[in-house]
């Protein structure tokens, strides 16, 4: 038993940790009944062992409450309580150190965040403190990225120690209420993800409905059978990533049909004929909840007129304000490197000017002011668009 507190390990029956006496019982909300230590719901009444339970008053609500619409990551290890019998208890925390540590940097690698460990297991949600477009896609991306590395980290165990370990990954998507400082979390789709790991083979990632959805254009999953799961009345649906060799997330089958939305088509159709006839920038915004097909609306633009196009986006992890201009400018000139920007500048007037600015936006030089950087981005859009209507579209 790791204690979340100091990360001691403990015999398995501890309650209480031997290193800095954190009690390991946990008990039940609802109905008071006593729950193993490493237990996520009560095996009397289906309540979460694993939420803390709200501060405020039983019929109210915290003013400092906020709902969101988040996905949640339930990672557990497979074959621990083996691992803690046959191995000292120095050893066993020397070698778990190192997986707790890759719970963790592969979920902040992710933009994740790390709610808390469960003994051997990881409670994780993305879209907290801010929800963000690509919550579940990087949800998911975690999950396969987690037993990517999980597999190397098995081999070692196996070969120092001769055991064998395995991982099982879990992830759902929907509302959560969110306490004071994310300290409070009430919501179905924490026990339904609870579930889902449950149910999950060691080795794989398995999603609920909603994040299938949500992810389906952009990985490949094998549909499963439902699964009746203790607490919920339904039973739940369930998919199984399949992992690609290249590592690639692949797109989906149904990610050139294009149901509906005519209207909301005919009007960007308009915003690009305005700019066409006036031969000036048009700014068109397209918003939207996540999944509802904003992407999917620009692509069906772009596909259907004369008009060049790049696609852009702004990641959440590691991007600069002009990562999406560094982007654009390497797809334009068909490298990053300066070479290749003086030859797409060719003869412009303003090239020994130009050039540079535009360089720094790769890493060339040091970074330009502000008023620099604008005028060069416009520059840059306008030479594009001299042969011709140009469709840039930047995502999140």
């Amino acid at each position: 038993m790791i204690c979340d507190t100091c990360r001691h390990a403990n015999q398995p029956t501890a309650k209480f940790c031997a290193e800095c006496g954190t009690a390991f019982v946990l008990v039940c909300v609802s109905c008071g009944k006593e729950g193993a230590p490493t237990a996520k719901f009560c095996d009397e009444c289906g309540t979460s062992l694993t939420v803390a339970p709200s501060r405020a008053p039983a019929g109210t609500a915290s003013p400092d409450a906020s709902r969101k619409r988040v996905t949640v990551l339930f990672a557990d290890l497979v074959g621990s309580t083996s691992f803690a019998e046959r191995l000292d208890a120095e050893a066993v925390r020397s070698s778990l150190a190192g997986y707790f540590t890759l719970l963790r940097s592969t979920i902040e690698d992710h933009a994740g965040s790390v709610v808390k460990f469960l003994g051997d297991g990881m409670l994780a949600l993305f879209g907290v403190p801010e929800v963000a477009e690509d919550d579940a896609l990087r949800s998911v991306a975690a999950g396969v990225e987690l037993q990517r590395r999980f597999r190397s980290f098995a081999i070692e165990i196996r070969e120092q120690h001769g055991i064998e370990l395995g991982l099982r990954v879990g992830i759902n998507t929907g509302e959560l209420v969110i306490g004071a400082g994310d300290a409070d979390l009430v919501g179905d789709v924490l026990n339904t993800a609870a579930r889902i790991e449950a149910e999950c083979q060691p080795g794989r990632v398995l999603v609920g409905e909603d994040t299938w959805r949500l992810t389906r254009a952009h990985v490949v999953y094998e549909v499963l059978d439902e699964v009746q799961v203790k607490g919920k009345a339904d039973a739940v649906a369930t998919f199984q990533v399949v992992e690609q060799e290249d590592g690639a997330f692949e797109q989906g089958d149904d990610v050139s049909v294009f149901v509906g939305r005519s209207q909301e088509l005919d009007r960007l159709g308009g915003v690009l004929a305005d700019a066409v006839a006036t031969s000036s920038a048009r700014l068109a915004t397209i918003i939207g909840a996540p999944g509802v097909g904003k992407t999917c609306l620009a692509r069906e633009l772009c596909v259907h007129t004369e008009a060049r196009s790049f696609d852009l986006r702004l990641e959440r992890r590691g991007s600069t304000t002009f990562t999406p201009i560094a982007d654009l400018l390497r797809a334009a000139a068909g490298s990053g490197s300066i070479d290749a920007i003086e030859r797409f500048l060719g003869a412009h007037p303003e090239r020994d000017r130009l050039a540079p600015v535009l360089a720094s936006f790769l890493g060339h030089g040091e970074a330009r002011t502000i008023e620099e950087s604008f005028w060069a981005v416009r520059r840059l859009l306008e030479l594009l668009a001299g042969d011709g209507p140009v469709i840039v579209v930047v995502d999140d």
